[in-house]
């Protein structure tokens, strides 16, 4: 591990250097009597509070999350850099008054060669640190070490600043015997200028995360690009969101799935869009939600295209019943999802054969499928009635028989090949006399097998009923009336 790469140790070396110059410039101050140099000791003291901070900052940020705080502690480091800016600021408003009072009661300057060199070492020490510090700041992603690195330059420029005034100020009363005392506090208050702008800079900075601000455009433009290229696979995305807390950004996305894209696809392509987010964007903490897109259309079953599907489907003898047919369209593409009852008595060879037939037949009913999924179960060997005619004519036949009350509750027809089911649930009158009632069944049975000349298994149920039966009124309007022979 580099020197830079210990982020701690970079703290420390600022905390030293800061604490040297400081002493030395309050001595050089003292001795000069420049307000110039003694603005820069305090300039200097207050980056030495500030490398405390960044210290403290950097080593409570650097622990891991737990249950208290469970997205870590880095904001730490925002809030080290707000106070650090703060102090600055205070800083040069102090320096400022202190050099308005010595224009206007002018101020006894000597020893300025001493000043000058102090300066300068100031200027070569601070570049050194300051550089450091920001390779480790970029490094670590560190915006407590940036805000200190930044302090230091504006330290350089402050210094070299002061020297260059202190060293006209020499000259010109040496060569030339002119007074330019009044360059001293005038260099002051343009340091203190430059040391508020970098106070609301480093302030602005570091305030914003803690309000939870989101990337710049150009990360939020980098990730875009990332998730466009996903959007081949039919993947769509939606509410991108950000905020930054120290170093980090946190990135959190929703990822829409097309119509077959299972949970675990989903959720492995999601891994890879994380990577890539994280991997252009050193310090990004992405968090993807799997979801089905919102822009997955699925067609009612009253529809043109699940009707012909199931036309197509119950034609098919082997076919002996739809569990669930679902067809969804994305982006303008029909995918069919299908699970289908299959007669037991066919062999896994078929079953495969009958796949590929199926699909090649509903792909002519709907030209623009994209793709189809067929599941085939077991079945009990019958399946729906192709058309309405049967259950018509049974309902027909059951509303004309001679018992006026006698309705239907229930009617399910079912078949394989030619041979015919029936389920039938009739309801009669509670006072009907039980030999009443079954004489009925045989004759509604009789009826029925005349229906199906072919063969048919009849398995009819009566429950009382009454004459305000809905079910019956509504299911037998056709009853003739003036048959009640039973009754």
């Amino acid at each position: 591990m580099s020197f830079i790469d210990n982020k701690k140790r970079v703290a420390w070396l600022s905390v030293a250097s800061n604490a040297f110059l400081t002493l030395i410039k309050i001595a050089t101050g003292i001795l000069t009597g420049s307000v110039s140099v003694l603005s820069e000791a305090i300039h200097s003291a207050i980056d030495l509070l500030a490398a405390l901070i960044a210290t403290f900052s950097v080593h409570v940020s650097d622990k891991p999350p737990d249950p208290t705080h469970p997205y870590g502690h880095e904001k730490i480091e925002n809030i080290s850099g707000v106070i650090e800016g703060l102090l600055v600021f205070v800083a040069a408003v102090w320096i400022i008054y202190e050099s308005i009072v010595k224009l206007l009661h002018g101020s006894n300057l000597k020893h300025l060669e001493s000043g000058s060199i102090v300066m300068l070492v100031s200027a070569g020490l601070n570049i050194l640190v300051a550089t450091l510090l920001k390779k480790s700041a970029i490094k670590n992603r560190s915006v407590a070490l940036e805000a200190d690195a930044t302090h230091l330059y504006t330290d350089v420029y402050t210094s070299i600043g002061v020297f260059i005034g202190l060293f006209a100020i020499s000259i010109g009363e040496r060569f030339w015997g002119v007074q330019l005392s009044w360059l001293d506090p005038a260099i002051a208050m343009g340091v203190a200028l430059l040391i508020m702008s970098a106070a609301y800079r480093i302030t602005q900075k570091s305030f914003h995360p803690l309000l939870d601000s989101s990337a710049s455009p150009d990360e939020i433009a980098n990730m875009n690009r990332i998730m466009a290229d996903f959007d081949s696979r039919g993947l769509d995305f939606h509410k991108l969101r950000t905020r930054r807390a120290g170093g980090s950004l946190y990135v959190d996305l929703h990822m829409g799935c097309r119509p077959g894209v299972s949970l675990e696809t989903g959720h492995a392509v999601s891994h890879e869009l994380k990577d890539q987010i994280e991997t252009s964007m050193p310090g990004a903490k992405v968090l993807v939600h799997v979801e089905p897109s919102h822009n997955i259309e699925i067609l009612p079953d009253s529809s043109a295209e699940v009707k012909c599907l199931q036309e197509v489907l119950l034609k098919e003898t082997r076919i002996s019943g739809i569990h669930r047919i679902r067809v969804a369209r994305f982006r303008g593409d029909l995918r069919v999802e299908a699970d289908l009852h299959l007669d037991p008595k066919v062999t896994l060879a078929e079953s495969r054969a009958l796949t590929v037939e199926l699909e090649k037949k509903l792909g002519i009913c709907l030209p623009a499928v994209k793709e189809i999924t067929l599941s085939l179960h077991p079945g009990d060997g019958w399946q729906k009635a192709i058309h309405d005619d049967d259950v018509e004519r049974i309902h027909n036949l059951v509303g004309e028989h001679q018992s006026y009350f006698t309705g239907i509750h229930q009617l399910d027809v079912t078949s394989v090949g030619d041979l015919h089911r029936v389920r039938l649930t009739l309801g009669v009158p509670a006072v009907l006399p039980v030999s009443a009632a079954h004489l009925i069944i045989r004759h509604i049975e009789t009826d029925i097998r005349d229906l199906f000349a072919k063969g048919v298994e009849i398995d009819v149920h009566i429950e009382p009923c009454n004459e305000n039966c809905h079910l019956c009124r509504l299911i037998c309007p056709k009853k003739n009336t003036e048959k009640q022979s039973l009754l």
